[in-house]
């Protein structure tokens, strides 16, 4: 069977609901490498006749799983695709329930829609919608985000984690329910990859990299960091002490398709919901903030933590719960503890961000050939100048600000 007649297949069952037939599918085009290390996406034109006799016609970004035996074998592409499935089934259409029975304004739904999913146990795949045909545009990710997209992207992750907080204080049984469904993609890759001798020899290369233009009081608090990352990974990969909410888990500039009016940003929304779990809020704003801020706007790096807190307790507000549930002083407190996740985690996403396409790693081939599949994560890229330059800012904020 051939690929297109395989669209066509997953199409009359992905689009199901639509209650459409004679479906004509016409393939547009396929992501770029970089995109999805655990996934490919093809995009298409899907055009059908409901029973009324209505034409109807439906821009697809359809999310399929890698189906190397080797890479799912040795990586856990499975179970992130079913996470990503259960988030789109389940976890947003609970969160926007619950958000429209206590009848809110301004919800929550910066997420594509999501036409049907379907599992066959040898692969995963999600009709989304393709927002590229409505206008929307991924940011180059070798930079920074503005701050105007920031403010908007911040706002919108304090509305996200309020409904967590929110549902958990007054549904509690079935927030439980909600979580217990969640794949900890987090603590997989731990155990299923040496992640952290990759992220202790990125350290050593920004360390060199860095040696002759940080203070030296600076680069022992990068070192000292280092020591700790065994542990620091460790003691994260569950939920942890203090406030819990669901995770977006992936917070890169390349996961965020934006829209425009008059070349101001308008709106967005979030892609690839893999890696979400139950965990510290602090873990997607730290994630985001290191991963998208520019050098300029670092240090206005509390300003923006208040936004988010404020935006957060607002939704909580209109939610029905007490803003006293996630204080400001918690938050701050919770801050100190974790904000360096963000750091140690972009340490390894500058380098994908700035990586040349022949410099991004195939993972099913490492997966074939019985390597390591996060080895090839780690390796120099040749545009160590913006590299070095990005890491620079980011690490002498954290030191100055005692995060590390």
């Amino acid at each position: 069977m051939d690929f297109k007649t395989n669209m066509k297949s997953w199409m009359e069952k992905l689009l199901k609901n639509e209650n459409i037939d004679n479906l004509d599918v016409a393939i547009l085009g396929n992501s770029e490498k970089g995109d999805g290390y655990m996934g490919d996406i093809v995009f298409a034109e899907v055009k059908g006749t409901t029973t009324e006799g209505i034409c109807k016609k439906y821009n697809i970004a359809l999310k399929c799983s890698k189906s190397s035996p080797s890479l799912r074998e040795k990586s856990s592409v499975k179970e992130a695709f079913l996470n990503e499935i259960y988030f789109y089934d389940v976890i947003f259409p609970s969160f926007k329930k619950f958000q429209q029975d206590r009848k809110i304004d301004k919800l929550f739904e910066n997420v594509p829609i999501c036409y049907g999913t379907l599992s066959n146990g040898n692969m995963e795949v999600l009709a989304l919608e393709n927002l590229k045909s409505k206008g929307y545009i991924l940011w180059n990710k070798a930079k920074p985000l503005t701050r105007k997209h920031i403010d908007m992207i911040v706002a919108e992750y304090g509305k996200f984690h309020a409904i967590s907080i929110a549902m958990k204080d007054q549904e509690p049984r079935a927030f439980q329910k909600l979580i217990d469904g969640i794949e900890n993609m987090f603590k997989k890759f731990q155990e299923t990859c040496d992640i952290v001798n990759v992220y202790e020899r990125i350290f050593d290369e920004i360390y060199n990299l860095l040696k002759n233009e940080l203070d030296e009081d600076i680069l022992d608090k990068w070192q000292g960091f280092k020591l700790q990352l065994r542990t620091f990974l460790f003691q994260i990969s569950e939920h942890v002490e203090g406030e819990n909410v669901i995770l977006h888990g992936d917070c890169w500039n390349n996961n965020f398709m934006h829209y425009h009016k008059n070349d101001q940003p308008s709106t967005f929304a979030i892609l690839d919901w893999q890696l979400i779990r139950y965990s510290s809020p602090v873990f997607d704003l730290s994630y985001l903030l290191f991963a998208c801020l520019s050098e300029e706007d670092i240090y206005d790096m509390e300003q923006i933590k208040k936004h988010y807190h404020e935006s957060l307790l607002e939704h909580l507000e209109k939610l029905g719960s007490c803003t006293s549930l996630y204080p400001v002083h918690q938050f701050l407190e919770e801050w100190r503890k974790h904000g360096k996740f963000g750091l140690l985690i972009v340490t390894l996403v500058h380098k994908i961000c700035l990586a040349e396409t022949n410099e991004i790693p195939d993972v099913g081939e490492a997966a074939d050939k019985g390597d390591d599949i996060a080895t090839g994560f780690g390796q120099p890229i040749k545009n160590t100048t913006d590299y070095k330059k990005r890491m620079k800012y980011i690490i002498k904020y954290a030191a100055e600000n005692n995060l590390i």
